[in-house]
């Protein structure tokens, strides 16, 4: 088993209703194909970039697991073919995932929602349009 991150977004006025329906796709996909869900973050509501079919904001989530390559392309197919999904994008953080360190990570992903009410930010790499100056030097 390989440990990876998967980052998707949805439309910005997906309901509850469709992200349970969402989360229940990703858990079935996940139980079928015996991975191991270590964390779903939701990281709300931002302006996007780019335009990114007709829309201006999106939803960001992060989705931290541990699955086999088959698992990858079918969690892939799905989001490509659901209409709520606007981009994802996967990446492999860890090669081997022992059961001892999968452990350790839930338990470590457990505390951090155990900690009050903080929003965990995406990491700082990932740029989003209000932090990229307009040509004259403003803020957007």
């Amino acid at each position: 088993m390989r440990r990876y991150e998967t980052i998707f977004i949805t439309h910005p006025e997906l309901t509850e209703e469709d992200f349970s329906e969402l989360q229940g796709k990703i858990n079935s996909i996940l139980t079928g194909f015996k991975g191991e869900l270590i964390k779903l973050d939701d990281w709300g509501v931002r302006k996007l970039t780019y335009e990114i079919r007709k829309n201006t904001r999106g939803r960001f989530f992060l989705l931290d697991y541990a699955a086999g390559t088959d698992l990858i392309r079918e969690l892939e197919r799905n989001l490509r073919l659901s209409e709520r999904v606007l981009r994802f994008q996967t990446v492999k953080i860890g090669d081997q995932v022992t059961p001892e360190s999968l452990k350790a990570l839930k338990e470590a992903a457990g505390a951090e929602k155990a900690k009050p009410a903080e929003r965990s930010e995406p990491p700082a790499e990932i740029k989003v349009a209000e932090e990229i100056p307009k040509e004259g030097g403003e803020k957007a």
